[in-house]
């Protein structure tokens, strides 16, 4: 091959490599925006996977990473929220500030004993501005978790309150264990559409 053919055919390959070095620097941008916006999460953002001692990310439930649950029992008769309860309440607000996004539910519950004893049993309790009323026992119960959630500075907008009455027993009420298990408060923060149907029977206040 002549000096003059050796050359050209250089410059021809040199001309091709550059052609194909600004093509994937014109791509990589797009591609790479392409994959941030596939990553990016549509809920909140939780931590790193737990590892192992070498170092190995261990398997995790997604769900349990997205979803917290809450439930707290009640003396008869009572809406006082009991010390032991406290721990599992500020994991509630420590999993708020984690996903600001989602709106914490809480629904108080009776046992058929306490409904019985009187027909939509009421407490005083005192709202916002300090002013003494009357609400029933279901109401009383959830509203005290939210109390002591807002005065953790979880915003009262992101919990939404419901009274199920004595209509959502997990327990026989015709003892009374089963009945202590029914003086109840459920509450759930999650990134998914769960226990919405638990709700049916429910009235929000």
């Amino acid at each position: 091959m002549t000096t003059f053919k050796t050359i050209k055919v250089s410059t021809a390959l040199w001309m091709i490599g550059v052609v194909l070095i600004a093509g994937c620097q014109s791509v990589n941008p797009t591609t790479s925006n392409m994959a941030q916006e596939v990553l990016k999460p549509s809920v909140c953002v939780v931590e790193p996977p737990p590892v192992d001692e070498n170092g190995k990310p261990m398997p995790v439930d997604l769900d349990d990473k997205l979803s917290m649950e809450l439930r707290v029992f009640f003396d008869k008769d009572s809406a006082e929220i009991k010390e032991q309860y406290t721990p599992e309440l500020n994991k509630i607000i420590e999993f708020a500030d984690r996903c600001p996004n989602l709106t914490f539910f809480v629904q108080g519950h009776t046992s058929e004993i306490e409904q019985e004893s009187i027909n939509d049993k009421t407490l005083p309790f005192k709202d916002s501005s300090q002013i003494m009323g009357f609400i029933p026992l279901s109401n009383a119960r959830a509203q005290s978790i939210k109390d002591y959630l807002v005065n953790l500075d979880l915003p009262a907008h992101r919990i939404r309150t419901f009274d199920c009455s004595a209509d959502n027993p997990i327990a026989p009420n015709d003892t009374e264990e089963g009945a202590r298990m029914n003086q109840r408060v459920f509450g759930w923060i999650s990134a998914r559409d769960i226990y919405y149907y638990t709700l049916l029977e429910c009235r929000e206040f």
